[in-house]
């Protein structure tokens, strides 16, 4: 008898938590673990995901998106099974502090791939294909994807109109989005999942400028010196010596103001 050609599946992506930073000048490194902050995040969302009745859990291999699916697999009694094809963008980037203008300029231009990466619009391919492959795979049922924000939000700009660089830059740490496959068509609901939890600051007081703008581009911060209109860049030198707070805390910051002495 034939297979059934009506899928019907609910996708659950949810990008990482917090993880520690990476270091400028060196490849990124898959095994970098989450924050304190982060294993927190992932813990407190655990119940949130566990109630959605997942029927898999399903990770990119980087131990930043295991490690925030893990509690809720362990909270619905399953196993995190990883895939390659759901890793992050292969950028050709190594880790930069001003990662946003490269990052930018390939939004700009999903064609652009830089030697030995791939571009956004292949990472688009990459990605609805291997979400196209879980929803045949888990047909009926819900799957819990732990991966990271430009592979989300570039399988969201696949689905749909809407989302652009700004998008991405602002994606909390960790995210939720909600999609269905159903009749061999992706859409639904997607939306971020709050939780009206504050969202964690990274503290940058006492690192040199050096380990700010890294630990910054990680959190995806812009950090500004004490004028508040001009961006810190490598060429400063000194240590952090004081932060600004970013506001309420129950919006994911982009900017924080820092006071450096020599």
């Amino acid at each position: 008898m034939a297979g059934r050609s009506f899928v019907s599946c609910e996708i659950v992506l949810v990008r990482h938590a917090e993880s520690v930073p990476p270091s400028p000048g060196k490849p990124d490194d898959p095994e970098r673990p989450l924050t304190a902050a982060g294993v927190a995040a992932a813990e407190l969302l655990a119940d949130e995901l566990a109630e959605m009745n997942p029927t898999a859990v399903v990770s990119s291999p980087y131990r930043r998106a295991v490690a925030t699916v893990a509690p809720a697999a362990r909270a619905a009694g399953l196993e995190v099974t990883t895939r390659w094809e759901l890793r992050e963008w292969d950028s050709g980037l190594e880790p930069t502090p001003d990662y946003a203008v490269h990052y930018e300029r390939s939004w700009a231009d999903p064609d652009f791939a830089r030697p030995g990466g791939e571009s956004l619009r292949q990472l688009t391919a990459r990605s609805m294909a291997a979400v196209d492959r879980l929803a045949e795979e888990y047909d009926g049922g819900v799957v819990l994807v732990g991966s990271h924000g430009t592979f989300v939000s570039r399988l969201l700009a696949g689905i749909g109109p809407g989302i652009d660089w700004p998008f991405s830059r602002d994606m909390p740490m960790p995210a939720v989005h909600r999609l269905r496959k159903t009749g061999g068509v992706m859409g639904g609901v997607s939306r971020n999942l709050n939780y009206d939890m504050p969202w964690p600051v990274p503290e940058f007081v006492g690192l040199s400028v050096a380990q700010a703008l890294a630990l910054a581009a990680e959190a995806e911060i812009v950090l500004y010196e004490a004028d508040a209109t001009t961006p810190l860049t490598g060429r400063s030198e000194g240590r952090v010596v004081r932060q600004s707070s970013p506001g309420s805390g129950r919006h994911r910051p982009t900017r924080v103001t820092v006071w450096i002495t020599p």
